[in-house]
This record gives structure tokens, C-alpha cells and sequence, in this order.
């Protein structure tokens, strides 16, 4: 029987060294992505790095094993089955995948070390595998032991890398240079060790009847390896590269972050932001105005909720336009509830804006209510008597001008009253100015119970009113006189005494459209001192 021959051949330790810096590079670079999702992991953004990482951990892996098989030299020619290099190509890289995919996703003991095992495994199946794509003439023989050593190896370095990524994705501690330097080293050692453990435990049996003359083509073989391990180098260089400038952009972009958060948290101005209905920030000036006391008062709640029902088809309107146009929308008076159930008046506006892909809505609104207060006191002040609270002239005038507009000197038509106190001056020398200014009063709450409330009653100066009928027939407005005539003439009381006066009304209608409000008054003031000189406590229609 011929003698078999066992070989385990020599390894070129060039090549050797080369495989295990692609192995601790490839560590380093997938430390490094790992780290990069700590900064990323709110956006859709930190799953690419996870893939990143994978692929420049598994790709590393496997340029390291085929480096190291190309190191081995048992002095023969060999040659490679090209499915099975796939193979052995695309398992590192998706089971690297698959264990950073549960890094991104789960945090228990239990499953770090599955996801570890499931790295391991992929480093073994590549391995051996990668053993089996050798196309060589001979057999290749494991000893038990030592392949049970380089399983051990994988298990244990696997699992140890897995851990280390952890550290590298939660703890921003971990995220030094030199750090990350002295553990690729130990990774790499370790991962490349099982390759150069499993190696050990290989044999090859040949024939010995086997011509060893032939020349095996070193040179073709280590050009190869070089070939190889360069492509992969400069694969994730590139990727390391990206990374550092994402890194640099993505500071940047923190940076600016930071200063517009701070500058909407510390914002004078109500800001919050909801997802066309859902509150999901509020900054602490936005809480003031609803009246919170903390932010859970409001986030998770519907902003609808906080806007007064009168406007709930406006607000739905303008969310429209945002989210069909994405433009802003401009300022809008309105008023919002506030959580005690308070109504107030707002100023608000809103624009739409992007978070993680997602549309949303960001409102900035200020309470002026106060404003609208002192608004309010200014009009009344411009635009009313301030002792009787009803309109002034410049108000009346307003109206007049456009009841004229509208009025139709065919059909109803538009009437002006002027109305002159009689005996006024009579009672402010007897029961003094405050008597007058009861009477003022009085006179004013009478002549507005006489007319209806898109009528308008003025008072012009001292004892003079006017009053402004719209959409009214002539009886009905000489039957509007006789009632002001009546109820005027009735006594006011004042410190348990009646005081009397009476009216002098004069009347103009709009039956000229070239007329203006200024003439219907003039003419209405005529008209009123003929009735006085018809005997005051009467009225007269001008041009009758």
C-alpha cells in the first residue's frame, strides 16, 4: 500500500501581517460607524452606518480569510470554486448585518450574545466553506481539536466585538481615537485568530505519487492577495472617510440644533409643534399661554382642542394650504382655550416643516389678549362718547357713508335724525352739570331703546344727537319720531326730583343719489331748528 502523504503547509508571513491590519482596519472602521449612530440613531440616517458598519466589518472579515488563504502555500496549485468564493464573500457581510440589526433594536444580555453567536457563525460557515472552495489534488482533514478550538475562538471574539460595539453606540465616553485604536487591534488579533486557528487545524492528504516539479505561481498568488486586500482597504477608507465628513457636517448641523433649540425654549414667543393635530413639543412660553404646568399638560394632546370652536374650520382651512402648498401661513387673530378653560385672544401663525420624513406643523402665537383690551379702550375712545358710550361723530359719519352706499332711493331708504335737547341749559344752571349729565345719559339709554340694533345713535356735541335709520320707509321713520318724542318727554329723576326736557327732531331722508352723509346731516339739522321755532318738543321733515 502507498504511503500518504499529510502536509500543512507554510504561511507567507507578509501576507500574514497584511491580513490581520485588514482585519484590526476593518475593526477600527466599523467601531468607528457604530459610534457615528449614536449621533444619527433619531433619523432614518443612523441605519445607513448600521449597513455601513456591516459591510465594512463583514467585507473585512472576509478579505482577511482570503488573504490568509492566499498566505497559505502547501506547495501545489490551487485553484477556486467561484459560487463558493461568493458565498463565503456574502456571509460575513449578512450575518455582520444581522447581529448590528439587533444592536439597533435590542439591548438584553440575552440576545448580545445570540447576536454574537450569529456573527460567529457567519465567520465559521465562511471559513470553512471558504476552505471547501479550494480546488486542489488532494484531501483536506481537520483535527478535532483544534477545530473546536477556532469555534471557541470565533464564539468568544464574536461576542466580545458584539459587546464592544454596544459600548461604542450608547456611551459617548468610548468615542477616543486611541480608544477605538487599542480595541480594532485586539479585535482584529482576535478575529484573525481564529482564522490562523482553523488553518491549524487543517491537513492536506496527497498522493505521493504527486509531481512536485511543477512551479506554483507565488508571484499570480500574492499579487492577488495584495489586489485584494487594497480594494477592500480603499472600500473602507472611503466609507471611514464619509463617515468624518458626515461627522463634520453632522456636528455642524448639531450645533445649529442646539442654538435653535435653546433659542425656541428660551423664545419670549409661544412656539409648539404638532403633526397637523397632535401636540408633540411645546416650549415654556407656549405652557404660560395654555396655562400648563408642565409639558405632559399638553403633548399627546389635539391642538384643535386649544383652539375656540368659532374657528376650528379656519385653522383646518390653513393646514390645507400647508400641507398642500408647503408655505407658511400668515398671522391670524383668533382665540384659544386655555387648560383652566380661560378664553383668549391669540396671534398666530403657522409654517410646515420636515422631522425625520415626517410633515409637521410649527405655530408661533402670542396672547394679546391685553392688547386687544387696550384696542378695544382706544376705539371706544376715538370712536365713542365717553359719557354716554355711544358712537361719536367721526363714527356716525362712518356709518352714514356706507348705509348710503347700500341704500336704495327707490325702494327702503336711509333716514338721518337730528335730535336738539330743549330746556338742557335750564337744567344744568338750576341742578348743575352733574344733573345734565344724568339727563345726557338718559337720554342716550331712551333714544337707543327706540331704534333697532343696525340702527345707530350718536351723540354729536353737548345736547345734540343724531340718529341714523337704515332700510326704512318714511311712516315708519315718522312713527320712530313720535316714540322718541313721547318717551323724552318723560321726567327724569334726579335727587328725588323730576327733571324735564323735551326734543326738537329734524328729519332728512336719501332720496337723491348725488347726496352725502354731510348734507343728510346739514339738512336734518335744519329741519330740527324749525321745529323749534314751531315750538320745540316736535319734529319736521326737511323740504316739507
Amino acid at each position: 500500500m502507498l504511503n500518504i502523504i499529510h502536509t500543512h503547509g507554510t504561511h507567507n508571513m507578509t501576507l500574514v501581517v497584511f491580513s490581520i491590519i485588514l482585519a484590526i482596519f476593518s475593526s477600527y472602521t466599523a467601531l468607528d460607524l457604530i459610534s457615528r449612530y449614536r449621533f444619527s440613531k433619531r433619523f432614518i440616517i443612523g441605519k445607513y452606518w448600521f449597513v455601513s458598519a456591516s459591510i465594512a466589518m463583514g467585507s473585512g472579515i472576509w478579505a482577511m480569510h482570503f488573504v490568509g488563504m492566499l498566505a497559505y502555500d502547501i506547495n501545489i496549485d490551487v485553484r477556486y470554486h467561484t459560487l463558493l468564493v461568493i458565498v463565503t464573500m456574502i456571509l460575513p457581510i449578512l450575518t455582520s448585518g444581522l447581529a448590528f440589526y439587533m444592536l439597533s433594536r435590542f439591548v438584553s444580555q440575552e440576545l448580545l450574545i445570540i447576536s454574537g453567536t450569529v456573527l460567529a457563525a457567519g465567520i465559521l460557515l465562511m471559513h470553512y466553506i471558504g476552505m471547501e472552495s479550494m480546488i486542489i489534488q488532494a484531501d483536506i482533514q481537520y483535527d478535532p481539536f483544534w477545530v473546536s478550538i477556532s469555534i471557541l475562538v470565533a464564539l468568544i471574539s464574536s461576542i466580545v466585538a458584539i459587546q464592544t460595539f454596544v459600548k461604542f453606540r450608547d456611551n459617548h465616553t468610548f468615542d477616543k481615537t486611541w480608544l477605538k485604536i487599542v480595541i480594532a487591534i485586539l479585535l482584529g488579533i482576535a478575529i484573525s485568530g481564529m482564522h490562523y486557528t482553523g488553518m491549524k487545524a487543517t491537513s492536506f492528504v496527497i498522493e505521493p505519487n504527486h509531481d512536485f516539479s511543477g512551479t506554483h505561481d507565488h508571484v499570480g498568488s500574492n499579487a492577488l492577495a495584495l489586489s485584494i486586500g487594497i480594494t477592500i482597504f480603499i472600500i473602507q477608507l472611503f466609507i471611514l472617510i464619509s463617515r468624518h465628513i458626515d461627522r463634520r457636517s453632522s456636528i455642524k448641523l448639531q450645533e445649529s440644533e442646539e442654538r435653535y433649540r435653546k433659542l425656541v425654549e428660551l423664545s419670549p414667543v409661544a412656539i409648539g409643534i404638532h403633526q397637523y393635530g397632535e401636540f408633540s413639543y411645546i416650549n415654556p412660553a407656549g405652557m404660560k399661554v395654555l396655562g400648563a404646568n408642565s409639558k405632559k399638560d399638553v403633548i399627546g394632546k389635539n391642538f384643535l382642542t386649544f383652539i375656540h370652536p368659532d374657528y376650528h374650520e379656519i385653522v383646518k382651512e390653513r393646514w390645507k394650504t400647508m400641507h398642500q402648498i408647503n408655505t407658511h401661513v400668515g398671522l391670524l387673530e383668533e382665540k384659544m382655550i386655555r387648560l383652566d378653560n380661560e378664553i383668549i385672544d391669540v396671534e398666530i401663525m403657522g409654517l410646515p416643516i420636515t422631522i425625520n420624513g415626517e410633515a409637521y406643523v410649527q405655530v408661533i402665537f402670542q396672547d394679546i389678549t391685553e392688547r386687544k383690551k387696550i384696542e378695544n379702550v382706544t376705539h371706544q375712545l376715538a370712536y365713542h362718547d365717553s359719557l354716554t358710550g355711544l358712537p361719536n361723530r367721526r363714527l356716525f359719519e362712518q356709518r352714514l357713508e356706507k348705509a348710503l352706499k347700500q341704500a336704495n332711493t327707490k325702494t327702503n331708504t336711509a333716514a338721518v335724525m337730528f335730535i336738539d335737547l330743549d330746556g338742557f341749559k335750564q337744567v344744568n344752571d338750576t341742578y348743575g352739570h352733574e344733573a345734565g349729565d344724568i339727563v345726557l345719559i338718559s337720554v342716550a339709554q331712551k333714544l337707543t331703546s327706540c331704534v333697532r340694533i343696525n340702527d345707530t345713535v350718536a351723540r354729536l356735541a353737548g345736547d345734540e344727537f343724531t340718529v341714523l335709520l337704515v332700510d326704512s320707509e318714511e311712516d315708519t321713520v315718522v312713527t320712530k319720531a313720535k316714540k322718541i318724542l313721547e318717551i323724552l318727554s318723560l321726567p327724569i329723576e334726579f335727587k328725588n326730583e323730576n327733571v324735564h326736557v323735551t326734543p326738537s327732531i329734524g328729519i332728512s331722508f336719501f332720496l337723491d343719489e348725488d347726496k352725502n352723509g354731510e348734507s343728510l346731516i346739514r339738512e336734518a339739522d335744519i329741519a330740527m331748528y324749525q321745529a323749534k321755532q314751531s315750538g320745540k318738543n316736535n319734529f319736521r321733515i326737511y323740504g316739507r
